[in-house]
Parts: C-alpha cells; structure tokens; sequence
C-alpha cells in the first residue's frame, strides 16, 4: 500500500531524514521516500496504516503530519 502524507515543519535535508528515519520505524513500512519541495512523505507499506500512527512517531519532533482532507 502507499500513502502521501504532508508534513508540517520540514526545512531542510536534516529535516527530510529526520522523518524518514522515523517513519521508516514504523511497525509494516517498507520504505519512505520524502519531497522536501512539495513537503510530503510517500510511504510504502505491507498493510493500510492510519495517519495517527504516523503523527505519533513525530511525536518528539518539532514535524506534524497535515490531517488528510478525504
């Protein structure tokens, strides 16, 4: 499954690796692939995971993932 995600806060490379890196730690992700220009995270998964999951492994950082409008 693959699921676009906007993320709030991302600057920079750093930024961009920081939540890849903590994406890709999330239990089913197969890989993470970040747009730094449009602010979005692709994420490749085995199984649907909700956005929540998602907001809450950038619960330590300063990112946020943008509620999906659908």
């Amino acid at each position: 499954m693959q699921k676009e995600l906007t993320i709030e806060g991302m600057k920079c490379e750093g930024c961009a690796s920081t939540v890849a890196e903590k994406f890709q730690a999330v239990d089913g992700v197969e890989r993470v692939m970040i747009d730094l220009a449009s602010k979005t995270a692709i994420v490749e998964s085995q199984k649907d995971i909700h956005e929540s999951v998602f907001q809450e492994a950038l619960a330590d950082t300063s990112y946020a993932v943008v509620p999906n409008a659908k």
